[in-house]
């Protein structure tokens, strides 16, 4: 007898291959948002170190502050005196707008009180950061550290680590 459909058995072998094949692939998928969130702080961080040694650099080369110019994401300009520790590292900045008025957070720009990262990060980047301080070091945990929940070990970091820059070693640190 000629049959032109699969019997219900067959499609029950079809459902549970599919179950068993779909058991394994989503583990192996999970991570990779966590992993594309640690790529980018990772990348945030490395563009925030080569940014702090080029300010010190500049430091040291002009023998005093200086002024620097910062873009927001609308396109103003702003003003910036850059000031540093006792050893040349970026501590913080005042920012002047185009018209004048200072804001010394700079939270017309998206940078909060992010201070020495705002001095290096775009304002887009910095808006995921949150950011607490004291007189010599500032505690930094972004978009992973903030949200990571996986306790893969392959992931390199975990819910609540913090960035730690240090501006009287020029170093920001996982801590």
């Amino acid at each position: 007898m000629f049959r032109s459909a699969f019997s219900m058995i067959e499609l029950v072998f079809v459902i549970v291959i599919l179950g068993i094949m779909a058991a394994v692939a989503v583990p192996k998928f999970a991570s990779i948002q966590d992993e594309a969130l640690i790529s980018n702080e990772k990348q945030t961080i490395t563009v925030a170190r080569q940014g702090i040694a080029t300010l010190y650099g500049k430091r040291l080369v002009r023998g005093s502050e200086f002024n620097i110019t910062l873009t927001d994401d609308t396109g103003a300009e702003y003003s910036s005196k850059v000031y540093f520790s006792s050893k040349y590292y970026p501590v913080t900045l005042d920012v002047k707008s185009a018209t004048g008025s200072t804001d010394n957070n700079v939270t017309s720009t998206g940078r909060g009180t992010k201070l020495a990262l705002a001095l290096v990060v775009e304002p887009e980047s910095l808006a995921d950061w949150n950011s607490s301080c004291s007189s010599q070091l500032c505690s930094y945990t972004g978009p992973a550290s903030n949200v990571i929940t996986d306790g893969n070990a392959e992931i390199s970091l975990k819910n609540g680590d913090y960035w730690e820059y240090n501006n009287d070693t020029g170093k920001i640190l996982l801590q």
